[in-house]
């Protein structure tokens, strides 16, 4: 077991030395420009090494997505929010969401304009999915009103977010503040799917 336990740790260790090594490089070089021979010589892997933990280049795209996607979720459960309203839960992961990017600006502009180029970002995006399991619970405890199809609302909310998330890279300095605007997008979604009488006052901003 404890065998087992280290070769385990090990391949987690090497994974993320790729993945580290691959998003190095897209922001350095940009995606269209970095191989995967050159993510294994900066990860000091072999090819194959890369190959395994990531089949395709764009996989790391999801990659990047995903631990995006994790920190926020993280942000919520360490709050202890999973019982709390869907309301304070978006809030929260928005406000996650738009701290991550700004804090790593330069890496969400190389990236995300990768995804989008090189992806279709809004075909069944995780994202979506995540916030749809948000919106359900809120239905299921009468927050959310009955006649709302949560599967597109959640759709709706995740265009929104990469729309958002697409202008604020695509100019320098950035057009506005990235929380801000996701949270004033996010008050006007929640007035149309939240049942009379849920709704908090509008903050600008959480946490």
């Amino acid at each position: 077991m404890v065998e087992t336990d280290r070769r385990t740790r090990g391949r987690l260790r090497r994974r993320d030395q790729v993945y580290a090594a691959a998003v190095e490089l897209f922001v350095e070089r940009g995606f269209d420009s970095t191989t995967m021979d050159d993510i294994a010589e900066r990860s000091d892997v072999a090819r194959a090494t890369v190959f395994n933990y990531f089949p395709r280049k764009t996989a790391l795209l999801d990659e990047w997505s995903a631990r995006r996607r994790h920190r926020a979720l993280t942000a919520v459960r360490s709050e202890h929010l999973e019982d709390h309203s869907v309301e304070e839960i978006l809030r929260r992961y928005m406000v996650e969401l738009g701290r991550v990017s700004s804090e790593t600006r330069p890496e969400t502009v190389r990236l995300l304009g990768a995804a989008a180029h090189a992806t279709n970002i809004l075909r069944k995006p995780p994202l979506a999915e995540e916030f749809t399991r948000f919106l359900a619970r809120g239905q299921e405890s009468g927050e959310v009103r009955a006649s709302v199809d949560v599967s597109l609302a959640g759709l709706v909310l995740a265009a929104s977010y990469f729309i958002i998330l697409t202008n604020w890279i695509d100019d320098d300095p950035p057009p506005f503040d990235l929380t801000e605007q996701l949270l004033r997008m996010l008050d006007q979604y929640l007035v149309g799917i939240l049942a009379p009488g849920t709704r908090r006052s509008p903050r600008r901003s959480d946490g």
